[in-house]
């Protein structure tokens, strides 16, 4: 008898892998990934493990030298939050998320709007719109570089290094030249913001980089190297997931008109239509964790020392929780998608990306008179990142 498994580099193969997800689930509860490692596929066991403190975030230098020689990106990713585990990811959470809360973003949330404007008249003027290009990456990154405080003449700069951060961030399996052009991302991006943590030294500025420096030397808890790494990784982490995220739901708003009509009948929906877009089609489709301690799945026991991939974009189709979940419902509640994950390592950005939608779709729903594709959108597939590259539109605002 063939026991099904999950293969990472068949499923980023896929334009759509959830037919793929759905057998996977169907097969079983946990199924194998590879030498000593285990896919989890059910909503409910990848709920429960993104929460147990058994798995670890942090994983063996094996795991870095089967993807490369141990370099400064390898550095640089295991300081990030991302990548601790407590006491020292704990640490790190709370200095971030005195400053990335929910007050922040809310104080924010006329700006983003202002911002979504005058991108979409931007588009109508122009001969030729992109909706990736011309919106989808640009709100994001500039909202991620007013939040930090990065100067205007800079960012044409720091944002292509931000970009090769992020990929590599979002690939499976980089290519030597991605890998090559992260390292050097990750050099000239440490050397830049710490510069301007040394000019913003002892001033009281109100941009977030500015606070983050204050708290981290009012309570020593961050060493300087620690505090650039992850204002280098909220930097790029805040705009690669928003990116796919407004690409994705304006790529399905262009396909079926009938959503498009129902959001522009009810445009309060178009909060909850940013959560189903998330749980539709998540940007990053799986995380992983190397087991601590036994673990139980169902029948299986995984054992220490074994990597767990927890299928996030699976566990959002999941017929046991989701009432029809390859039908689109614009007002599905409840909705606890996965696609931000869950527990210790929940998004810290997930309540930026959240406004930063809802503005978007809102905007396209009361203020655009025309909304139309105007050649056939590209897809990125591929390990990591899911989304688009290119989405041809036609604006026309009221």
């Amino acid at each position: 008898m063939t026991v099904l498994r999950y293969d990472e580099a068949e499923v980023a193969g896929l334009a759509d892998p959830y037919p793929h997800y759905a057998e996977l689930r169907a097969a079983g509860r946990v199924l194998p990934a590879g030498p000593g490692a285990w896919a989890v596929t059910r909503h409910a066991d990848v709920t429960a493990l993104l929460t147990d403190p058994r798995l670890s975030h942090e994983f063996p230098d094996l795991v870095y030298r089967l993807s490369g020689e141990p370099d400064e990106l390898t550095e640089f990713f295991r300081a990030t939050v991302l990548n601790r585990d407590p006491p020292q990811h704990s640490t790190l959470r709370r200095a971030m998320a005195r400053t990335v809360n929910p007050r922040t973003v809310a104080a924010l949330r006329p700006r983003i709007v202002e911002l979504v404007a005058e991108l979409f008249a931007a588009m109508a003027d122009a001969p030729a719109a992109d909706l990736v290009t011309d919106l989808a990456y640009p709100l994001p990154v500039t909202v991620a570089a007013e939040l930090l405080g990065i100067p205007v003449a800079d960012r044409a700069q720091a944002q292509p290094h931000a970009v090769a951060l992020g990929r590599m961030f979002g690939s499976g399996a980089p290519t030597e030249q991605e890998r090559a052009d992260a390292v050097r991302a990750v050099g000239w991006l440490r050397g830049y913001v710490g510069g301007l943590l040394r000019e913003r030294a002892g001033q009281d500025g109100d941009d977030l980089l500015s606070h983050l420096l204050r708290d981290a030397e009012a309570t020593g808890a961050i060493s300087r190297e620690e505090l650039v790494d992850n204002v280098i990784f909220l930097f790029f982490a805040g705009f690669e997931t928003t990116t796919n995220l407004l690409s994705t739901g304006a790529a399905l708003l262009l396909d079926r008109p009938e959503l498009l009509d129902r959001l522009r009948r009810d445009p309060g929906l178009a909060t909850s239509a940013v959560e189903e877009f998330l749980r539709w089609d998540c940007p990053i489709h799986a995380t992983s964790r190397v087991v601590r301690e036994p673990v139980t799945v169902g029948d299986r026991v995984i054992r220490a020392r074994r990597v767990v991939v927890l299928l996030l974009a699976s566990a959002n189709r999941d017929e046991r929780r989701f009432p029809e979940p390859d039908r689109i419902d614009l007002a599905r509640s409840p909705n606890p998608h996965l696609a931000f994950s869950s527990g210790p390592h929940h998004c810290l950005g997930a309540t930026l990306a959240r406004v930063e939608g809802a503005a978007v779709f809102g905007h396209l729903a009361t203020r655009l008179r025309r909304f139309e594709a105007t050649g056939p959108a590209h897809r990125r597939t591929g390990l990591g990142f899911r989304g688009y590259d290119r989405i041809p539109v036609r604006v026309v605002c009221n």
